[in-house]
């Protein structure tokens, strides 16, 4: 069994990426920057407490962690202009609606970016966590410490918020995401490198245009 989880590894991230199962969270970061300043309309849809700079930062909650959105509005009714920005970003928030949610949102966010624009999404990889929880299932399940970022975490969200809004209400590959945008009209829907929270392996980046 063990063998098998390592092999599903290599195979997200490569032959050299992963040594042994224990690599796992040890993949080399990457640093975000923010964007030149070329006039673009960038939105960081669900920015919850990361305010990114160069961003129009939306999200739902007037304060996460005393840190506050440039627009308070519904992610699912945005009143922005159709055909309004040239990307959209969002980080860990298409697993906090249900799968029935997903395309009307992401339909809807589509109808606000541009001709050519991006959408740009991340969230956690399942794959991960379920081979985490496969490795050691009695030290992942409890999550104590570091160890719930990697299982539990990304399957049901952080418990420490105590908030009903934080909790995930679905779970997606690599493959069913890119699925997702590709059912919402998205071209050119292919898979990078995730730049916020833990990143690759225990996070993914899935890009799509319009």
């Amino acid at each position: 069994m063990l063998q098998v989880i390592k092999e599903m590894l290599c195979r997200l991230l490569g032959k050299g990426a992963v040594k042994g199962l224990g690599d796992v969270g040890r993949v080399r970061k990457m640093k975000w920057s923010p964007p030149p300043p070329d006039g673009k309309v960038r939105l960081n849809l669900g920015c919850g407490d990361k305010i990114l700079e160069g961003y129009v930062n939306v999200d739902f909650a007037e304060s996460r962690k005393g840190n506050r959105p440039d627009v308070i509005a519904d992610l699912r009714a945005l009143k922005f202009d159709r055909e309004y920005a040239d990307e959209i970003l969002s980080v860990h928030v298409i697993e906090h609606f249900y799968p029935w949610e997903a395309e009307d949102l992401l339909n809807h966010w589509r109808d606000i970016l541009k001709p050519g624009g991006s959408l740009v999404l991340e969230c956690p990889n399942i794959l991960t966590a379920a081979a985490m929880l496969l490795k050691e299932p009695e030290r992942a399940a409890r999550a104590v410490g570091k160890d719930g970022q990697m299982a539990m975490w990304p399957l049901y969200g952080d418990p420490a918020w105590k908030d009903p809004l934080m909790c995930h209400r679905w779970g997606y590959t690599p493959t069913t995401l890119v699925d997702l945008l590709m059912r919402c009209g998205f071209r050119n829907v292919r898979q990078e490198r995730a730049m916020f929270k833990q990143q690759d392996p225990r996070d993914m980046r899935v890009v799509g245009e319009k």
